[in-house]
């Protein structure tokens, strides 16, 4: 006797979570490898794409897709990206500022700092190059900028020494033990706040000159500057209120230059790979706010001098050596397993129990997205026991491959004798040799670097159930061509097992609750109800469902009100000529109500509220509606029912009108006017408490 099919199914987040995932992403859409966001090149500036501009020295984020760039001309230009339009701000030959000048900008400030020129800090405004104001000194000290940087308020932030004196060639020099501190700046061009930490100090004495390239300032956009020492391999996070928020040490060879932070305060420093004879790749290094390194930018494998982040955490780079600026945007890519450093993800499933010894599993069924250059491989071992020999020693199955102290990778290694050999991309696949009471599976997705595939369903079915069973004792006895025989009948039975799924849930197709979209619509034809093309699917399904009551009301009064409160949500006012038969005694009232409903015996006036009938295509369903189910020889109106108070029109209190209850008139917080009060004024002298009458004998000022 054939026994029913029985089957495990992983559709939910609550069925996966039983097992053990490895870089894998569960979610209600379905299990996938964990995505991330990593830097891709975005776009590369050359300096040729700007018009009449040498060299770039420096460059600074402007609103848009604006960049400001400063050339070994000193010329500095408003560039387009997105256009390809340059303008010059200032051309060359203008003597304000050097070509070996800072530059920072913020909204509609920019900021330029020139250890050498007359005035060390300016700030101008980016739209016609005006001066705002300018600093040479601070408190007696003469500045010179080594680093500039500005917030989302437009301040400005300079890393300059505090202890300068005039060196053996007649230069300015920082002498050995002088300290380096950031000043920030206000819009109107005052120092509010002085930030320093006392290890930042020379080792030796040191030349202005060549501290220029040296140190470098960024900040989150909150007032929290962060200075970074690139000799020293080391980066200091300073408080809003001038203390020291943390420390960052480089633990890596190379030559840093650059520094920035993003939205979520992390940090970014680049490599420069200034005096490198042999062409190496070199990263961004990407640091938590903590310290922690991170990651390395791997979208990105060139030097860098210069790092910026703009709007949409875009980064800047800028590689003085080539002369170019790249942007580089955030992008989701599929994430690469630690283990490995591949774009994959492992899955080991919790036992599945069938309760019966020695019961052969059926097959796997797989409802996946698979994109090129990406697999799903199945493989699967199946036991009547649930203790084993791994790694010498006797465990538990289920404790091992749950443990979360053992590496997924070593996992793999010691347990690779029980798997089978793995089924690939399979969407319906028989398990040969799968016989045990206990089944476990394990699952690894491999992606690529933009895409990876998405398991939405998985069903492992039991007992064996094969077509062979139907054929002749002959063809299930010979054991040379029954395996073939099995998997090629496989095809079959899969095909026929769909069928009968779907002939077993046939009946939930004429559930109105059950489907949705045209196929509702047209189960909605199966009653005749053309009056609802149109109709939202709620909607539809309620009058589906009260279809049969009804249609025994069609043609009547409360069938009717029962149509249009279905569909509009509000149960109208029906008025019948009958009704106003004792109403119409007078001559006066006859008129009026002849006026309103009509003089017709066979016409009903159906009232509804403004809000039912907003649109055309409100009005006209609400017409059909009237005139589907409104008795023989009959004709209904439809009166829409406006918030107005006018005699001799659809006024009803309570309906569309309402009086309200009369106030007192207050003068002030002590006195009041009655409502019952009169106000006359025989001699018309435009006076209060007596007959005033705006706009004849008065008028207000």
């Amino acid at each position: 006797m054939r026994r029913a099919a029985r089957f495990f199914s992983f559709n939910k987040p609550s069925d996966w979570n039983a097992g053990t995932a490895a870089n894998m992403s569960i979610r209600q859409e379905g299990v996938s490898i964990e995505r991330t966001e990593k830097y891709s090149i975005y776009r590369t500036v050359q300096a040729g794409e700007i018009d009449g501009a040498d060299a770039v020295t420096d460059f600074a984020v402007g609103p848009g897709s604006k960049l400001y760039v400063l050339d070994a001309r000193a010329s500095l230009w408003v560039h387009d990206y997105e256009n390809r339009h340059t303008e010059p701000l200032y051309s060359p030959g203008h003597r304000l500022f050097s070509h070996r000048s800072k530059i920072a900008a913020e909204g509609d400030s920019l900021y330029i700092a020139d250890t050498a020129g007359e005035r060390r800090i300016v700030s101008v405004s980016p739209s016609n190059g005006q001066l705002v104001w300018a600093a040479q000194e601070w408190k007696g000290l003469e500045l010179f900028p080594l680093a500039v940087a500005a917030d989302d308020n437009r301040h400005l932030y300079t890393a300059v020494p505090l202890d300068v004196r005039p060196g053996a060639d007649g230069g300015a020099e920082v002498p050995e033990g002088g300290r380096i501190a950031v000043l920030q700046w206000n819009l109107s061009g005052e120092v509010v706040q002085l930030f320093e930490h006392e290890p930042f100090r020379l080792e030796q004495a040191s030349g202005i000159d060549a501290l220029t390239n040296r140190f470098y300032v960024s900040t989150a956009g909150n007032g929290e500057p962060v200075l970074l020492d690139a000799v020293r391999k080391k980066a200091v996070a300073f408080r809003i209120d001038g203390t020291v928020g943390g420390e960052i040490e480089i633990d890596r060879e190379g030559t840093f230059a650059g520094l920035t932070i993003d939205s979520r305060r992390d940090l970014y420093i680049g490599d420069s790979g200034h005096g490198e004879s042999v062409e190496v790749e070199k990263f961004i290094l990407k640091f938590s706010g903590q310290g922690e390194l991170l990651a390395l930018v791997s979208g990105y494998r060139s030097r860098a001098d210069k790092l910026l982040h703009g709007a949409g955490d875009r980064m800047y780079v800028l590689d003085l050596e080539k002369g170019t600026i790249t942007l580089l945007e955030l992008q989701s890519r599929t994430m690469t397993m630690p283990e490995t450093g591949l774009p994959e993800a492992w899955y080991v499933s919790g036992e599945l129990d069938s309760v019966e010894d020695e019961t052969e599993w059926h097959k796997v069924e797989l409802l996946a997205d698979i994109p090129e250059e990406t697999q799903i491989r199945i493989s699967y071992f199946a036991t009547d026991e649930k203790f084993g020999v791994l790694e010498g020693n006797i465990v538990d199955y289920s404790d091992y491959f749950a443990n979360p102290d053992i590496p997924m990778t070593r996992k793999w290694r010691a347990s690779r004798h029980l798997w089978s050999e793995a089924i690939v991309n399979p969407r319906d696949a028989l398990l040969m040799n799968a016989k045990g009471r206990y089944l476990r599976f394990r699952i690894e997705l491999a992606g690529s670097d933009r895409s990876a595939p998405v398991i939405h369903r998985l069903r492992v079915v039991f007992p064996r159930q094969s077509p062979v069973f139907h054929l002749p004792p002959i063809y299930q006895e010979d054991p040379d061509g029954s395996g073939f025989l099995e998997r090629f009948l496989a095809i079959f039975g899969s095909f026929f097992e769909e069928m009968e799924e779907k002939i077993d849930k046939v009946s939930a197709n004429f559930d109105p609750d059950a489907v949705s979209g045209p196929y509702l619509k047209w189960l909605s034809g199966w009653l005749a109800l053309d009056i609802a093309d149109g109709w939202d699917e709620e909607k539809l399904r309620t009058l589906m469902k009260q279809a049969p009551e009804l249609y025994k009301l069609r043609g009547t009064r409360l069938g009717l009100a029962r149509m249009l409160q279905i569909y509009t949500g509000v149960e109208p006012y029906i008025v019948e000529h009958h009704q106003l038969k004792h109403m119409q005694e007078t001559s006066e009232l006859r008129q009026m109500f002849n006026r309103l409903y009509g003089d017709n015996p066979y016409c009903f006036c159906v009232m509804m509220p403004p809000e039912c009938v907003r649109t055309d295509k409100q009005r006209l369903t609400v017409e059909a509606i009237i005139a589907d189910q409104k008795p023989a020889y009959t004709e209904g109106r439809l009166i829409v029912l406006q918030p107005w108070m006018h005699t001799d029109m659809h006024t009803y209190l309570g309906i569309n009108t309402v009086l309200s209850e009369p106030t007192l008139l207050t003068l002030d917080q002590q006195s009041s006017m009655p409502h019952h009060t009169v106000l006359i004024d025989p001699d018309r002298d435009k006076r209060m408490d007596i007959h005033t009458r705006l706009e004849l004998d008065s008028e207000l000022e």
